[in-house]
């Protein structure tokens, strides 16, 4: 077994057997006994085929004066990786066996052709030998529900495409190298798509979210025809509009949504722990300034915020309310100062006149129904949040009137924790060196790969989401390997897909996945692309896991002593 950092949050543990169910089932136990014996601030466990990821907040591990974070939850790993963690022996649950109804080819699966090509067989014989396994499910991840699926006749491997489609249908089954999979729901994705199902994989509304778990084995059954509208796949047969007027009716204010933005949701902090499920943590692209908002309103530095991007709405205050915003600038208003508003009154954010995301907090919170332990909204799923959606016209959000109050007219500013950059500027971010750098830059002299890196300038693409950020500019090439078994991946993820164009992952990226990692962007850095605009010249700039964690803790230091202060002038 090998570990290795990835960025200054997590790390990857990888395990160098061969595949069989036998390794899938090591995997399984490691998972196990770490959660069993779980490190205070690590904050999920995520285990996919041949690796296990582990996720931690770095302010909240324990350390003593002149320690790192990393460095303790490195040492955790490794007593266990000798053996000399505890060993965990309970019954688990039996392993249920699953038949799906799959309609190949056609419109439902337009790649069999390239698959039958690639494999020298005709488009029935792909079809009879994918439907006559029975395949191991290795690992929940990617997105909330899909099933990574062990077992595929090894004739059938064909490699992603080039370019990763901006839109995968919900149900699609695909081919991604030798692994063969489900998507939950209509998500962006590389493989191959040979097929399409009808069943629903993830709902959260369900005791047990994910139909599949890590150990079920699944059988494919073709058919002519699903008997399941595409639509009702894509998103979760939530109460999600009732639920959302119930949360309004009980809170003591309310606002009208008068004009929705370009891309307006309920925020928060994200949620834990449901990584093994592909549910990734989500929450705010920028937490620091969704912090600030919420901390200059009077309120705890998780509650639900709205999220604007690009362009902000237009909101009518039904009753009086506290507000502040962070992140994006408004034109008119200051950022970081709370201001009152009076019952009736519009407030404009339609112009960002500097950064990309708005972070918009109200005394209290906003008020929406809590899914999975947080309070964002999942687009990708279409839960959490308000309905699981953007808001639109007409849309009415509740909020309980807190303590903020009383800070107005006060005469104080937050600073940005980090500071926007200006839109001809170009925005640098650093990277620490991923699990396949040495794959990537294989035959490289002393540095080459440093500059290959940073010499670099990409744009980001318009293409961008809340799932990852496409970038632009001169491709990297892959020197050697071919495509491996997917692994657990982070926000900050750098992804390099078969052309070579970097896709760094965000708050709502996927938890498991299948391209190389060229490396992770520091997770301070991630804000600063947060607030970026399509058009933006980015490039990565070479750094220690040291470094750029020193540099989260600080920000986290100065957040916990703001708050404090705050509390004190209240």
């Amino acid at each position: 077994m090998s570990l290795y950092p990835m960025g200054d949050t997590a790390y990857l543990i990888t395990f160098e057997a061969k595949m069989s169910p036998s390794l899938l089932a090591r995997v399984q136990a490691l998972a196990t006994n770490l959660r069993a014996d779980c490190l205070p601030g690590v904050v999920d466990i995520v285990p996919a085929y041949a690796s296990v990821g582990v996720f931690y907040v770095p302010e909240e591990v324990a350390i003593g004066r002149g320690e790192l974070p990393w460095r303790l939850v490195a040492e955790w790993l490794e007593r266990h990786l000798a053996g000399d963690g505890p060993v965990v022996k309970k019954p688990r649950r039996a392993p249920r066996n699953h038949v799906l109804p799959v309609c190949y080819g056609g419109e439902a699966g337009p790649d069999l052709e390239v698959v039958a090509k690639a494999a020298k067989l005709t488009p029935a014989e792909v079809i009879k030998l994918h439907a006559g396994e029975t395949y191991l499910v290795a690992a929940i991840g990617f997105s909330p529900g899909f099933p990574y699926l062990y077992g595929m006749p090894k004739k059938l491997a064909t490699p992603r495409r080039t370019t990763p489609r901006l839109r995968v249908p919900a149900g699609s089954v695909g081919i991604g190298g030798e692994q063969t999979g489900i998507y939950p729901s209509e998500t962006p994705g590389g493989w191959q798509v040979i097929g399409r199902i009808a069943t629903r994989l993830f709902d959260p509304e369900r005791e047990e979210p994910a139909l599949l778990a890590q150990g079920d084995t699944v059988t494919f059954k073709p058919v002519a025809e699903l008997t399941t509208p595409e639509a009702t796949l894509r998103k979760a047969p939530l109460k999600s509009e009732a639920e959302a007027e119930a949360a309004e009716g009980l809170a003591d204010g309310a606002i009208e949504v008068i004009k929705p933005g370009s891309l307006t949701t309920v925020q928060d902090l994200g949620r834990r722990g449901f990584g093994a499920q592909g549910v990734s943590m989500g929450g705010a692209l920028d937490p620091w300034a969704a912090t600030m908002a919420n901390l200059a309103v009077g309120n705890a530095p998780d509650a639900p915020v709205l999220e604007c991007t690009y362009a902000g709405p237009i909101l009518r205050f039904e009753t009086p309310a506290v507000v502040a915003l962070a992140g994006a600038e408004v034109a008119g208003r200051a950022n970081g100062r709370p201001f009152a508003l009076a019952a009736g009154e519009e407030l404009d954010c339609s112009s960002l006149t500097k950064g990309a995301r708005l972070y918009l907090a109200v005394t209290g919170g906003i008020s929406v129904p809590r899914k999975m332990g947080g309070a964002g909204t999942v687009l990708g799923i279409g839960f959490g949040g308000f309905a699981g959606r953007a808001l639109k016209t007409g849309d009415r959000l509740g909020y309980k009137v807190g303590s903020g109050a009383g800070a107005v007219g006060k005469a104080w500013r937050l600073a940005a924790p980090v500071p926007l950059v200006g839109r001809k500027e170009t925005i640098e971010v650093r990277l620490v060196p991923g699990p396949d750098w040495a794959r990537i830059f294989k035959g490289l002299e002393a540095g080459g790969a440093e500059r290959a890196v940073e010499s670099r300038r990409f744009e980001l693409s318009a293409k961008s989401d809340r799932m990852g950020l496409r970038l632009a500019g001169e491709p990297f090439t892959m020197t050697a390997g071919e495509e491996g078994w997917s692994r657990p991946v982070v926000p900050g993820t750098v992804q390099l897909p078969p052309d070579g164009q970097p896709i760094i992952l965000m708050a709502e990226g996927q938890t498991i996945g299948g391209y190389a990692q060229l490396g992770q962007v520091a997770s301070v850095d991630l804000a600063k692309l947060a607030q970026a605009k399509p058009g933006a010249e980015i490039v990565f700039r070479m750094s220690e896991l040291s470094t750029v964690q020193q540099a989260r803790l600080k920000i986290a230091g100065d957040m916990a002593r703001l708050r404090v202060g705050l509390a004190m002038q209240r």
